[in-house]
């Protein structure tokens, strides 16, 4: 007859033989999931690359310099677009009396109250 023992090793045994599957399995797809993850993560890297490399083409001095030559058309500013005279220029506005005031009282230190 079986003992009561070898019963319990072996249902023991299959029980450990089972959460070491479980185990090993669940491993597997988190390995998978990485490789997922560090694949994205590297075409992302690529394509910051691709980006920068073209945002650098398009900002070049030279090119941009072409492209404004080429579609607006500036010109120096001519003596018609100044104002006639300084007096054209309209006048500020006077202060608040209130900020007045404030910046005509004396201002008393720590050391004199």
């Amino acid at each position: 007859m079986i003992r009561a023992s070898t019963i319990l090793w072996l249902s023991a045994v299959i029980l450990v033989g089972y959460a070491m599957f479980q185990v090993k399995y669940e491993v597997v797809q988190q390995e998978e999931q990485l490789a997922r993850l560090s694949r994205q993560i590297a075409d992302g890297r690529e394509a910051i690359r691709v980006l920068n490399a073209e945002w650098n083409f398009l900002n070049q001095p030279a090119r941009l310099s072409e492209l404004a030559k080429r579609h607006l058309t500036l010109v120096p500013i001519g003596t018609a677009q100044l104002l006639p005279s300084i007096d054209a220029l309209p006048m500020r506005q006077a202060a608040p009396q209130q900020a007045a005031a404030a910046s005509a009282a004396p201002v008393k230190t720590s050391a004199e109250q």
